[in-house]
């Protein structure tokens, strides 16, 4: 047990010294993360993202998305903002849309939906009701790490996409950081490799 246990152990400490001090965590997530194509489309998708927390606000993930997608509309680049949220007991949709009207986006131009608990249930709620409204074009708005995953399910329902990313951290100085950019680069990593085996592309 002990010849298993000791390279185990050694393996473990160099994986953490890589991820914690090196440029390792940013070259694999920049191997896995869309580049922007910012461009005039039929509607801004955002998709949900951590969800509201306790006291009521959106987690970080959720509004750094939801203020890309509010930008994005402001700058003129499609007249339908979507914004998408996990269900469960608090609506992020719903904080989301409030979050837009705020900064002086008409209810109007707002479909909120609470579209599932995975990327593949969002996409399953939302194409519908995209195409509902015509929309053909989507630029679409999640993390940079996820987006490879989100865009492909999105063009197999039809629609042309252009990726608008939310961005991890460009240059993380510390070690937390690095690891917590290591994790996020692993974890969708997974995902994408599941979705290809459930024939999810």
């Amino acid at each position: 047990m002990t010849g298993v246990v000791r390279p185990l152990g050694i393996a473990t400490l160099v994986l953490f010294f890589l991820a914690a001090f090196t440029p390792l965590p940013v070259r694999l997530y920049d191997m896995l993360a869309i580049p922007a194509r910012i461009g005039p489309a039929d509607a801004i998708v955002v998709l949900a993202g951590g969800g509201v927390l306790s006291d009521g606000e959106l987690s970080d993930t959720s509004r750094r998305r939801a203020a890309l997608g509010i930008e994005l509309y402001r700058d003129g680049l499609a007249p339908l903002l979507v914004l998408s949220g996990a269900v469960g007991w608090r609506s992020e949709s719903a904080a989301r849309a409030a979050l837009a009207g705020k900064c002086g986006v008409p209810d109007t131009a707002v479909l909120a939906r609470a579209a599932g608990h995975t990327t593949h249930e969002e996409v399953a709620t939302l194409g519908p009701l995209l195409r509902a409204r015509g929309v053909r074009r989507a630029l679409l708005v999640t993390d940079a790490s996820h987006m490879r995953r989100a865009m492909r399910l999105l063009a197999d329902a039809g629609f042309d996409v252009l990726p608008a990313p939310v961005r991890a951290l460009d240059a993380p100085r510390q070690p937390g950081e690095r690891i917590r950019l290591l994790h996020e680069t692993l974890r969708e990593s997974l995902a994408l490799l599941y979705y290809g085996v459930a024939g999810y592309r």
